[in-house]
């Protein structure tokens, strides 16, 4: 590594150098650049890299040796490289010149003469990477505080805009890290430091030890001026864990100090393996981004999600940070220790750590969530997956924009219904002991879809794979049809299934599931379960005892579909809410949406639901209730009927808010707060009284942060943003810019991005232009406040309007997920004119194409099922 580091001083980083003298011909076979996947016949054994790295400057130099193993003579090897300039490359063979080829679009080839033979190499390559600041991915600098960070963010593609390599999850080798730093910086990455020692100019080489076997995209380092709190050493192994911290922030990361160990232990025993790896950092990006991730050894969050202040650890804050920090613990073995072999198999990765860290969650705290998380999570994910153009789970990889495309509702929250229902299928225990077996199976190494669902199937001795697969290689969403009909010979369910598809959407009559469909019957004082696999077009199921008084045919809404439910069955469901579970009457109100969508149940049917359930108990049976009139709001409600939907809303949600109010009471449960919370955010606007409040709140929270609980701040921002006016927009404008806390300044520019006036949310908007405001910041709040407000078209007016200007400040391929700002929008002229503005535009950005044929399509379904199903929402409403 001296050696390593010695070339660094001495190799000039001046961009791709070609040979000056006459080149040979290199018009053949191989040639011919790559377009996504590597070409058979080279991998890498083990890397050795050197990086020179000083947060906030332009970019970093480096050299990285490469032992790689050659299956044939390589004329050319091509690895990959994205905007990394190449100077310098040397190879162990003997008397083999290497020359470096023209630029390809995210590849670099080498061409050796004479051509490199079969066996073992050491390649070396100098070469210069940018310093990101305005992305998340390769390397990426930020300051906060007037400190300068840098940090790596790797999955899917970005390993390769910090270094050439073989950047594809099934190159899974050690790696030997060393960095040279600023001597006064801390530098991290997937293991610990096991030298440290003095340099020229101010700087330090840091040395880490080497790796297990891992996929460049789980490589990471971090450098800044961080601190640490020290968890002790934890688990089988006793492996040391850490939480490390922006300067001054080591008191903001109590609650992850005190409940991350405990989730670490209770995963390990889950998995019944110790901890693979030596050591577990868990360090916030200070930024607030929008995501985490897994990285061996160094995982990373966005500061909100990991550090709040003593003052500010709020219910959300919490189940949040739980849910997250299991999540991304759980990589460390599924994922990281068995990883998948290529890009289509990441719900491997996804969709069982979104649901084992329900499952952790649970375990660790049962009154967080009470066995109703998925309900939402199902929902999410069948909201997309109605759509013709939705991703299957287990999507082909024909371009990068496909790789892009897979961190969708489909590769996480289907997946984890998914996984969810085939658990209650086979049993937990049989569950359980198939995924050790897949892990004892693969460790260090890859693994495909095939191998965990044959695991599965061995432990359990069941047909998992067929069934398994019917719901992971076609997208779309199981209508099962039910019927009971009761005799002398007792009671039967009748079950039919087709694709469940929107008003006005083409029908796929013959597409077919193995459906695990489980029921839940009685009549309140004893229930029973019954279920079925439901293989073909149509099954029958015997019920036990007298005609049930109900039926739930989704029993603890774990199944991915959606029941219909005949005859007077649903009936019998609203006389007996009371004994439904919170996951399952949860369910049945987010499937409604569904149902409407599908015009099985009118719009008015509905909002009788959602008269009966807003005022439930449960937080999560309230909060579906809300999710569905927000549906009814923004699909079906005309213009016309936009002021007695607000008098529904302020007569069914209204008191209850009212009641509520914006303050917690003494002795107040995390639910209790929760459903504050969301209740105020749906009922405030429509509510002259509260809204007033809110705007009250709101200035007097700019003048102290005390004067509003933490758990209500972002809400009651918001609420004044969407009825407030120009003196509150600037008042939070000016308060943005000079806020130095994180927390603050993302609510400040949500609410920003959020007012209802169409001047003022022009304005809004215009702070994605404002060079003021780090744009990885303003793009995540904008991202966050369509998720709070109801479909505008001033967001995607303005992106037009600025389209330029926008594409500028953000990385390359961020506009092709824009047109997505335009799914809202509810006419044939909207979508004729989103597609004409989107369509010469999304080609040039990886997975620009199928969003905007999500995005026209949202459009279509909207257009339709407003006009089919308004007349009979605009009935309802002048009667309630």
């Amino acid at each position: 590594m001296k050696a390593l580091l010695a070339a660094l001083a001495l190799v000039s980083i001046s961009g791709v150098s070609v040979a000056s003298h006459a080149a040979p011909d290199r018009t053949g076979e191989s040639y011919a650049a790559p377009s996504l996947r590597l070409p058979e016949g080279a991998r890498p054994i083990r890397y050795e890299l050197a990086l020179t790295l000083v947060p906030g400057d332009a970019t970093a130099r480096g050299e990285i040796s490469i032992e790689l193993e050659l299956a044939r003579p390589h004329p050319v090897l091509w690895l990959n490289a994205d905007d990394v300039a190449v100077s310098n490359v040397s190879v162990s063979a003997p008397a083999t010149a290497v020359e470096i080829l023209p630029h390809a679009d995210q590849f670099v080839g080498l061409a050796f003469e004479p051509a490199l033979p079969a066996g073992k190499h050491r390649l070396t390559l100098a070469f210069e990477a940018q310093q990101s600041r305005n992305s998340t991915r390769g390397i990426f600098a930020l300051q906060d505080g007037g400190d300068w960070y840098a940090m790596t963010q790797f999955e899917a593609l970005s390993a390769r805009r910090a270094f050439p390599c073989f950047d594809e999850p099934s190159f899974k080798v050690p790696w030997q890290l060393t960095l040279r730093v600023p001597r006064e910086l801390v530098a991290l990455s997937n293991t610990p430091v096991v030298s440290e020692t003095g340099a020229a100019s101010g700087m330090k080489v840091v040395r880490f030890a080497e790796t297990r076997p891992l996929p460049s995209y789980l490589v990471a380092f971090a450098v800044g001026p961080w601190q640490s709190v020290e968890l002790g050493r934890v688990g089988m192994k006793r492996t040391p864990l850490s939480i490390v911290v922006p300067r001054g922030r080591r008191a903001d990361a109590a609650f992850a100090a005190s409940a991350y160990p405990e989730i670490f232990e209770r995963l390990e025993r889950w998995f019944g393996v110790a901890y693979p790896y030596q050591k577990l950092d868990q360090i916030a990006i200070p930024l607030t981004v929008g995501f985490a991730m897994e990285n061996v050894g160094l995982v990373t969050y966005g500061v909100t999600t990991l550090l709040a202040k003593p003052g500010a650890v709020t219910p959300r804050f919490r189940h949040i940070g739980a849910s997250v920090g299991a999540h991304e613990m759980s990589h460390q073995w599924f994922g990281n220790l068995v990883t998948m072999s290529w890009w289509d198999d990441i719900w491997l990765n996804e969709a069982f750590a979104t649901w084992i860290a329900a499952k952790i969650v649970d375990q660790w705290r049962p009154e967080y969530e009470r066995g109703a998380a998925r309900s939402e999570e199902r929902a999410e994910a069948l909201a997309e997956d109605v759509l013709s153009s939705a991703r299957r789970i287990r999507e082909p990889i024909r371009s990068r924009g496909d790789i892009f495309n897979a961190f969708d509702s489909i590769t996480y929250r289907k997946g984890a219904t998914v996984l969810d229902m085939f658990e209650g299928w086979i049993g937990e225990e049989p569950f359980r002991r198939g995924v050790r077996r897949y892990l004892g199976e693969r460790r260090d190494g890859n693994a495909t879809a095939e191998d965990f669902l044959h695991a599965l199937g061995t432990a359990s001795d069941r047909p998992v794979a067929e069934a398994f697969s019917t719901f992971l290689d076609q997208n779309g969403v199981p209508q099962v049809t039910v019927a009971m009909s009761c005799g002398a010979g007792g009671a039967k369910l009748a079950l039919s299934q087709h694709r469940l598809a929107p008003l006005g959407a083409p029908k796929n009559a013959g597409q077919r599931w193995q459906v695990p469909v489980c029921v839940r019957y009685g009549d309140g004082a004893k229930t029973r379960e019954a279920c079925v696999l439901l293989s073909g077009e149509s099954a029958s199921l015997g019920l036990e005892g007298p005609c049930p008084k109900f039926v739930v045919a989704n029993a603890g809404g774990r199944g991915y579909y959606v029941a219909d439910y005949g005859d007077d069955l649903l009936a019998r469901l609203s006389a007996n809410r009371s004994l439904l579970s919170p996951p399952e009457y949860a369910g049945l109100l987010y499937d409604l949406r569904a149902l409407v969508s599908a015009g099985s149940v009118s719009g008015a049917q509905a909002l009788e639901w959602v008269r009966s359930a807003a005022g439930a108990r449960n937080r999560h049976v309230a909060e579906a209730a809300i999710e569905l009139a927000l549906f009814i709001r923004d699909t079906l409600v005309g213009d016309a009927e936009r002021a007695r939907f607000a008098a529904f809303v302020r007569e069914v949600f209204g008191r209850r808010a009212r009641t509520l109010g914006f303050s917690p009471r003494p002795g107040e449960s995390d639910d209790d707060q929760l459903l504050r919370r969301s209740v105020i955010r749906f009922a405030a606007p429509e509510d002259r009284r509260l809204a007033s409040e809110a705007r009250r709140l709101a200035l007097a929270w700019i003048r102290d942060r005390n004067a509003v609980d933490s758990g209500m701040v972002d809400s009651v921002l918001l609420i004044a943003a969407r009825t407030g006016d120009a003196k509150m927009f600037d008042a939070m404008l000016a308060e943005a810019r000079k806020s130095s806390d994180s927390l603050d300044r993302r609510n400040l520019m949500v609410a920003l991005l959020s007012f209802s006036d169409p001047i003022l949310a022009r304005r809004g908007l215009a702070v994605l232009l404002d060079p003021g405001f780090d744009i990885r910041e303003s793009a995540t709040a904008l991202a966050v406040s369509r998720k709070s407000i109801p479909p505008r078209r001033e967001t995607h007016e303005f992106i037009e309007a600025n389209f330029d200007a926008l594409a500028q400040r953000v990385a390359r391929d961020t506009p092709g997920s824009w047109s997505e700002y335009a799914a809202g929008l509810c006419s044939e002229k909207d979508r004729a004119d989103v597609e004409a503005f989107w369509r010469g535009r999304v080609t040039k950005y990886e997975g620009g194409p199928r969003t905007l044929e999500q995005t026209l399509e949202q459009i279509e379904m909207c257009a339709n099922l407003r006009s089919s199903q308004e007349a009979s929402v605009a009935a309802f409403l002048p009667k309630h």
